[in-house]
């Protein structure tokens, strides 16, 4: 688990690794919470689709994710229709 020092203006760095993992970039917003004893950041929503989520767009195309997907949960979903 990495460790971040807070800076004398309270600021962090989040480690390269978890930005690269989660897309974040220069000038991206985040959501910061308490939950009991923990900082939990989270992006903000209102940056994804023009942000990272943008940057997946198309990602997928041609792999049959998306029919891999429905094909593994078809039955969970017929359930649903019939209840």
């Amino acid at each position: 688990m990495p460790v971040v020092t807070l800076s004398s203006k309270g600021q962090i760095v989040i480690p390269r690794e978890i930005r690269q993992t989660l897309g974040l970039r220069k000038g991206d917003r985040l959501y910061i919470t308490q939950e009991g004893d923990r900082i939990v950041l989270t992006p903000y929503a209102e940056e994804a689709p023009s942000g990272a989520w943008q940057r997946w767009r198309g990602r997928l195309a041609g792999t049959r994710a998306l029919q891999a997907h429905i094909a593994e949960h078809a039955e969970e979903v017929q359930d649903e229709r019939l209840s």
